[in-house]
Formats: C-alpha cells, structure tokens, sequence
C-alpha cells in the first residue's frame, strides 16, 4: 500500500541532538517512517525483519481500539482483503494483534495513487485513463467470485505501482454481499464510503451496495481522471448526495475535448442512476473496454509504460500505465 510520504520534520535548529532515533518495534516489524494517516489510524514503512521484506503496516491506536465499532471495521478489512489474492488487488501478508496493538501488515506498493497523479500531473491521457479502468474492472471481477463488494472505490485508493500496474487499495468498508447478520458493521438505512463518488443506492442505505455499486464507483473515479474533478464537486454533501440520485451524469468533454463519443457512452452507463441499467458486472464492462471503438484509444506496452513514467516521477519528485500515441 502507498500513500503520500510526509514532509521531513525539520530541526529548529542546528544544536537540537543530532542522534538518530532508534526505529520503533513492533514484533517482528521495524518501523522505518509514518507513510500516512486516516480515520482508521496510521500506515507506516515497515520491514518485515523475519522475512527481510518492506511492507506497509497498518495500525489501529489504543484508544481508537477501545471503540468496538473501529476494532470490527479493521477486523473486517484484513478478513476481506485475505479472500482477495489478485494481481491488482493490495495484499494482505497477516494480521494480529501486539501488545494490545491491533496491526495489519500489507504490500508496500511503491508509486502514488490515482488523485495525487491527477493534482499534480493533470488529467489522465485517455488512453491510460482506460488501462487504469480496465486493470480495477479485473480486480472487480474477482472480487465478485469472492462475492465481495468494496464500497469505497475513489481515486485515492487506486495505487500505480513504478511499473504501471494498478492496485486496488483499502478495503476498510469492504463486507461479503450476503453479510445480512445483525452484528455487520453498517446497518440498514446508514451511509458510508465517499459521496464524491458513491451510488444513489449505497447513498440510500451502504448494505444495499453491490458489485454494480462498485461500478458506478469507478465511472466517477474515470471521470476525474479524465477532468481532475469528481462529476458533481460543488455544494454540501446533501446536495451532492441529491446530484447523483437525480441529475444526468455529466458531460466530461466540457472539460476535455480529448474525450471520445464511446468513452462518454461507456462512462454514462457506468453511472446510470438505476442499477439495471448499469454494466451487470466487471465482465461485461471489461468486454465493452476491449472493443474497437474504444481499444483504438488505449491499450499497449506503451500505455503501461507511461503510467509507469508518470507513478515513477512522483515517487522520484512517482510511473503510469502506458498506451501507443
């Protein structure tokens, strides 16, 4: 897993102790540096001083692990991404608990993430913005094999490994499609993921999402790559919400004139409001990708290498996924 590495701490001054500080512990982990922060804890660069491997480990705080809520929520995300070995899915190598610790230890993916390529490159070249489509659509489609549905697809949480693979990150609101127990950690008629890009059924109630919720996940997400902007990025949430329940999706050529008459046709059936009218599965939306129309705007080694190019140069000031010009 990567996120953004953050800003060296600075010395206030050249007589503060000039010692370097012992690398923290825990177990069998020597935690390098802090590579990010979220709702559910901290990610540090690990390594792995069994197995001599670099990892991202994931950990809950104490006080945060008091809260049984955020203990099965970071319970669920180990279970579920455990059940997902895929290429382009973040691999979870184990979870475990350390000196009342709760702690995940995950594929360290060197590289940056689909929002920060976006702010600080520009929008995605078409062609790449379609590879980048297609590789999440495979990890989709064997998440639905394990029948389990993601919920919170975004950009951030699509990583861009230095050679241009794709991987699919944070499986914090993931759940099992049949998970109808009374003890699931959402409830009937309660909101979660990200209303950026969440469906108007997930927005209604998150236990109603499926894999065709996924889908509409990622329309918007290839939407922002192919704008910098999520569909509808102005007014509170309630009016967000309200947009993706009942306007049209919007137009992304207003934006980009890059953008082709079949990529806006695939894009809008990815966010049809109902989600019949939706692709049915990653499948059926990964043959629609491999068509003519749109295969004339995207994939090669070429493509590959220029998401590659792009991950790499932000790693270094990291590459992206590649097509031919």
């Amino acid at each position: 897993m990567f996120m953004a590495p953050e800003a060296e701490p600075r010395s206030s001054s050249p007589s503060d102790d000039p010692r370097p500080r012992k690398p923290r512990k825990l177990g069998k982990y020597r935690i390098e540096k802090k590579i990010g922060a979220g709702g559910m804890g901290a990610v540090y660069l690990a390594t792995d001083t069994d197995l001599k491997r670099t990892v991202a480990l994931k950990i809950l705080p104490k006080d945060k692990a008091e809260n049984p809520t955020l203990v099965k929520r970071f319970k669920a995300e180990a279970q579920s991404a455990a059940q997902l070995r895929h290429e382009h899915i973040v691999s979870v190598y184990e979870a475990g608990s350390i000196d009342e610790q709760l702690y995940i230890a995950l594929e360290y993916v060197e590289g940056t993430d689909v929002h920060q390529l976006v702010a600080r490159r520009g929008v995605l070249p078409v062609r790449r913005s379609i590879e980048v489509v297609r590789q999440i659509a495979e990890a989709l489609e064997h998440a639905q094999t394990q029948n389990i549905v993601h919920r919170d697809i975004k950009p951030s949480n699509l990583l861009i490994r230095r050679d241009g693979i794709v991987k699919l990150a944070d499986l914090g609101l993931a759940r099992a499609m049949d998970d109808t127990a009374e003890t699931a950690i959402t409830r009937a008629g309660t909101t979660v993921g990200t209303v950026d890009y969440m469906s108007p059924e997930q927005a209604r109630d998150s236990k109603a999402a499926d894999t065709r919720s996924d889908i509409y996940s990622l329309g918007c997400t290839w939407y922002h790559m192919l704008t910098g902007r999520p569909p509808w990025p102005e007014g509170s949430l309630t009016s967000k919400l309200h947009a993706h329940a009942t306007e049209a999706p919007p137009d992304p050529r207003v934006h980009n004139p890059a953008v082709t008459d079949a990529v806006v046709a695939c894009l809008h059936r990815m966010m049809a409001k109902n989600p019949e009218d939706r692709y049915q599965s990653p499948r059926e939306l990964l043959q629609d990708l491999s068509r003519d129309t749109l295969n004339r705007e995207t994939v090669s080694n070429d493509v590959l290498a220029g998401l590659s190019e792009a991950a790499a140069a932000l790693t270094d000031e990291v590459p992206l996924p590649q097509t031919e010009n």
